[in-house]
């Protein structure tokens, strides 16, 4: 199975196989742990790290920073006023993040580390940025949709093929400043950012770990109903 259809169309690409052999079962997310009700944290997340209540903060979570966009998410948020960026995560490089943070955006960027429960990050972000280089669908996606957060993301994140543009994600090139400046400054707009999050949240409800264990159970029965099939026709 593959876990979404970039990801399944890479594969038909670049190997010689059928296009039935491939199935696309997305990920699921705990959408009752994941919840909107995490804004509860806002308050608390933004003073710890004295950001005002009012001030537009958008969020990037994992490691590997290059590989998720950290560098050109700093960049586009150097260039929009007011703007302020949480990194939730580690890199084996973080001193070059912390210079180039200082240089491009100082006192705008946050770096928050690894969390062992990143909940409350989402409920005090307005917006998840996740420009990824390569990424089939990584479950902060997931979980940020679930929150209630809309999401950037560029078109080498296969999460993005989960909704329709403008509705509750924004799509770029991965290495467009441009694209994903314009995309994170259009959700400097609290009623935009608050429609764009209830749409994800509605989007990714239907995704959860028991629709996804659902569906996983029943590609299994399948390919043993074909295994008992192709097995009673070799012995008849």
């Amino acid at each position: 199975t593959c876990n979404s259809r970039m990801l399944r169309d890479e594969i038909l690409n670049h190997f010689t196989i059928s296009p039935n052999k491939l199935h696309v079962i997305y990920s699921g997310v705990d959408t009752q742990r994941f919840h909107p009700s995490v804004v509860q944290h806002r308050h608390s997340i933004r003073q710890r790290y004295s950001v005002p209540e009012d001030t537009p903060l958008f969020l990037m979570v994992g490691s590997g920073f290059v590989r998720k966009g950290v560098p050109i998410t700093i960049e586009a948020i150097s260039k929009i006023p007011n703007a302020q960026l949480m990194i939730v995560g580690k890199d084996k490089n973080m001193g070059r993040y912390h210079k180039l943070a200082t240089q491009l955006a100082a006192g705008r960027v946050h770096f928050a580390g690894v969390q062992d429960d990143v909940r409350p990050f989402y409920g005090a972000a307005d917006a998840l940025i996740l420009p990824a280089l390569y990424d089939p669908l990584p479950n902060v996606l997931l979980e940020a949709m679930a929150c209630g957060l809309p999401v950037v993301t560029s078109t080498k994140c296969g999460g993005a093929e989960l909704i329709e543009q403008g509705r509750c994600v924004e799509v770029c090139d991965a290495l467009d400043v441009h694209g994903l400046t314009t995309a994170i400054n259009k959700l400097r707009d609290r009623y935009l950012s608050a429609t764009m999050g209830r749409a994800a949240r509605a989007t990714i409800e239907p995704h959860s770990l028991v629709a996804m264990r659902q569906q996983l159970s029943n590609f299994y029965l399948r390919l043993l109903e074909i295994g008992d099939n192709n097995l009673t026709r070799k012995c008849a």
